[in-house]
């Protein structure tokens, strides 16, 4: 009788596999970028990736090459074939029997042997369009195309040391899989210039805690405070948003006097634009309006009346009064900045920073303990 304690199971390794797939994935998009710096692509889009002249599905596998196991990957890029029959289409991949950097074709056979039960009644023509404009390029494993990873970003974004090219490697991934999980499909664009944007912001973010530990947050704060030295003199006429990271233990007394305090800066004239605020986080919003209501700072949140329907036209142009205060919902904000060209965006974080969802010229993130530590940056 066999003896199941000591036998060894079989080791199910979908997991592992499917992590380093994303990573392979993550790491020819990079390459991609940085080989063809003016381009933009989408990622896990229709395909995989995705330029303005070739789509491509990218699979790592570790064992020999069968024509079955790029079944799904061809039927996939075919029906996208059948809408869009203008691009290339690519099957980047490895096996561990091809040579890195040899390609091959399919023939009209084994087209139709991927393709039977699911596209039996398509016209033959389309298919041979398709053999036209698909191909099948053999590439290195992931260690070999991790090191080309390495190198270019140590190259185009110069990284001082492996260390550092090491910690740009893993921003870089966090980004990208950032993007996939908060972007609709369609809008996960990226291009070099957002690669860079994200490293600098990583750097910030450590530049940031690095001062807080070592420096104190005092001193943190006085150097927020001179980024904000009063202009009073001379405010430039234009739109700017604020944006508050809020939690349930965020005292609202503390919000409606930052906010007050940022309105006396930056509204010196009552033709001058009123600033937009808005509020994210697990809060009581209406706590936040009663004490600015109470403190005599008339808003306007877009819906006329307590508990009215919301309307774009009356918080961007409100036809009563000059509200001091204009509030938007998180909902609201990217149609907001669809209609209103805003040149400062700040935000305020207790936690996570966040980013504009439309890009702004001026974002400012500040890192805070507490609300009531702008009373310092702002007086």
């Amino acid at each position: 009788m066999t003896d199941l304690a000591s036998s060894p199971l079989p080791v199910d390794d979908g997991g592992h596999d499917a992590i380093k797939g994303f990573a392979y994935q993550f790491d020819k998009t990079l390459l991609e970028i940085f080989w063809r710096p003016r381009q933009r692509l989408q990622i896990e889009g229709a395909q995989d990736l995705t330029s303005e002249h070739y789509h491509m599905q990218i699979k790592n596998r570790s064992g020999k090459f069968y024509l079955s196991s790029i079944g799904k990957a061809v039927r996939k890029m075919f029906s996208q074939f059948t809408i869009n029959p203008f691009s290339s289409y690519i099957l980047h991949c490895h096996f561990s029997d091809q040579a890195p950097g040899t390609s091959r074709s399919l023939n009209s056979n084994e087209l139709d042997s991927l393709l039977a039960g699911q596209f039996d009644q398509v016209d033959a023509d389309l298919k041979v369009q398709f053999l036209k404009s698909f191909s099948i390029n053999f590439s290195e494993d992931y260690e070999t195309q991790f090191e080309k990873v390495l190198d270019c970003i140590a190259s185009e974004l110069a990284a001082k040391d492996s260390t550092e090219t090491l910690s740009y490697h893993a921003i870089l991934h966090a980004y990208l899989r950032n993007l996939v999980l908060t972007k609709p499909a369609g809008s996960r664009w990226v291009g070099l210039n957002d690669l860079k944007k994200a490293v600098k912001e990583a750097q910030s973010a450590i530049f940031t805690a690095t001062y807080v530990a070592y420096c104190g947050y005092e001193k943190y704060l006085k150097m927020v405070r001179r980024q904000y030295l009063p202009r009073r003199v001379n405010v430039p006429n234009i739109e700017r948003l604020f944006s508050f990271e809020c939690t349930q233990e965020t005292n609202a007394q503390d919000i409606a006097e930052a906010v007050l305090n940022i309105c006396d800066r930056y509204r010196i004239e009552e033709n001058s634009p009123a600033p937009y605020f808005t509020f994210r986080g697990e809060f009581d919003e209406r706590s936040i309006k009663a004490h600015l209501w109470e403190a005599g700072a008339y808003f306007n949140d877009g819906r006329g009346y307590h508990g009215g329907e919301f309307r774009m036209d009356i918080l961007i142009n409100p036809p009563f009064g000059a509200a001091r205060i204009k509030i938007v919902e998180p909902m609201q904000l990217h149609d907001l900045m669809a209609k209103v060209t805003f040149k400062e965006f700040h935000d305020f974080y207790l936690v996570e920073k966040t980013d504009s969802p439309i890009p702004v010229p001026r974002p400012h993130h500040v890192f805070l303990q507490s609300h009531g530590d702008l009373a310092e940056v702002f007086r």
